[in-house]
């Protein structure tokens, strides 16, 4: 577990060159943030969270399924994770920002997820060109 990353995953990155390309500017792990978003995009007041759907228990996917070993432990620290997600998005949205949670899973669709955040983020339908393109993931 040590070698669990918090920053700088791949699933980030791939979130950082769609945003790129979407030509939106944004500051990563802005730490005097509550919850240290991992995008902030200040100009829109909206910050974006990259969710693990191990580790924020996405529901309904196959990648939040709980170990065999030691179930309860790791029930408890999901749950309390998925508390404190709740807890930080609320207040950010009553600081008055947008709060997009893009999960893992769903970058397996790139383009997707990419006309989504085009969409959340006012730049209606950007011509995205990229035909078959995939975020490598580790499985």
């Amino acid at each position: 577990m040590a070698r669990v990353k918090n920053r700088r995953t791949k699933p980030e990155e791939c979130v950082a060159a769609m945003l790129r390309r979407l030509g939106v500017r944004y500051r990563r792990n802005v730490r005097s943030m509550i919850g240290e978003p991992d995008f902030v995009i200040g100009a829109l007041r909206t910050v974006v969270f990259v969710h693990g759907c191990f580790w924020h228990n996405h529901p309904g996917c196959k990648r939040a399924k709980l170990p065999a070993t030691n179930r309860e432990f790791w029930k408890k620290k999901i749950m309390g994770n998925r508390k404190r997600d709740a807890r930080i998005a609320r207040r950010l949205r009553k600081e008055g920002w947008h709060v997009i949670t893009i999960w893992q899973c769903r970058l397996a669709k790139v383009e997707q997820v990419r006309r989504r955040l085009s969409r959340l983020l006012g730049g209606g339908d950007v011509s995205l060109r990229v035909t078959g393109e995939r975020c490598l993931i580790g499985r």
